[in-house]
């Protein structure tokens, strides 16, 4: 006894699987989204870091101010 395939019954299952993929599809990129702009902000604030560092190293390492010159000695 030799039975046919149900087509209906393959389509219905071929749709859930589609389904289920496109939802598996939507969810990664959901994530990679999240991930995406957690580094933004993380960039961003090493960015002012770096430029707080930057800006405390140059007055750090600014040269001195030139003295005033002494006045000349009276004899």
């Amino acid at each position: 006894m030799k039975l046919t395939p149900n087509p209906e019954l393959k389509t219905r299952n071929s749709k859930r699987k589609d389904g289920s993929a496109t939802v598996l599809v939507l969810a990664l990129l959901a994530l990679m989204m999240v991930f995406l702009t957690a580094n933004q902000l993380v960039l961003h604030n090493l960015k002012r870091e770096v430029r707080l560092v930057e800006q405390k190293q140059l007055k750090k390492f600014q040269p001195a101010a030139p003295r005033p010159a002494a006045p000349p000695a009276r004899p």
